[in-house]
């Protein structure tokens, strides 16, 4: 369901903890109930617990087939590893504004040593696939390219918005944002 990602930043999780997405607080049926057992990392875990179940803050749920996620908060990879990460709600409601302040903290939090160490492994991760999406968006621009390279490209762009894929969230985001991108792939 959760793809071996983390529902929150989506990095890749090795190892993963599983999360209630509403905080039970001795609850048995929410702590036990399959459908509130999310897939998440150690890092994302204990900022949402501090920050979001402390406070009963409402979130937007991935697995929500009625909410688009990924359309209600804007995420986008900064040009450098060490700048933060920008995330912005696309709408005024309480659980978009929530849900982008949980990931803008999930991806840029750096308040301790740990979360200064684990923010800088993941920024790196996602600058990395940032680099290979931007070097797939030059190979479909470049007029010198060969039609089997822009292939390639256009084959590893379309999988890299695919929910399994790393961080696609931000692939998607990149590709709405971009006018080229969006024509070339016919994304509304």
């Amino acid at each position: 369901m959760f793809y071996g990602k983390c529902y929150l930043c989506e990095d890749e999780v090795r190892d993963p903890v599983v999360e209630h997405f509403i905080a039970h607080k001795g609850n048995d049926s929410l702590k036990y109930d399959w459908n509130n057992l999310f897939y998440t990392c150690p890092r994302c875990n204990s900022i949402k617990e501090t920050n979001i179940d402390n406070k009963n803050l409402a979130i937007h749920d991935c697995c929500d087939a009625s909410t688009d996620v990924s359309r209600a908060v804007k995420c986008l990879c900064p040009s450098v590893p060490n700048h933060d990460v920008v995330v912005k709600a696309q709408d005024i409601s309480d659980k978009t504004g929530n849900t982008a302040v949980l990931l803008n903290r999930c991806y840029n939090e750096d308040n301790t040593g740990i979360r200064g160490i684990s923010k800088e492994a993941l920024h790196e991760k996602l600058f990395g696939c940032y680099c290979k999406f931007i070097d797939d968006r030059r190979v479909l621009k470049s007029r010198d390219t060969l039609q089997s390279e822009k292939d390639k490209a256009l084959e590893h762009l379309k999988k890299m918005t695919e929910p399994s894929y790393p961080f696609s969230v931000f692939w998607e985001w990149h590709i709405w944002s971009d006018a080229f991108l969006r024509l070339y792939l016919n994304v509304n």
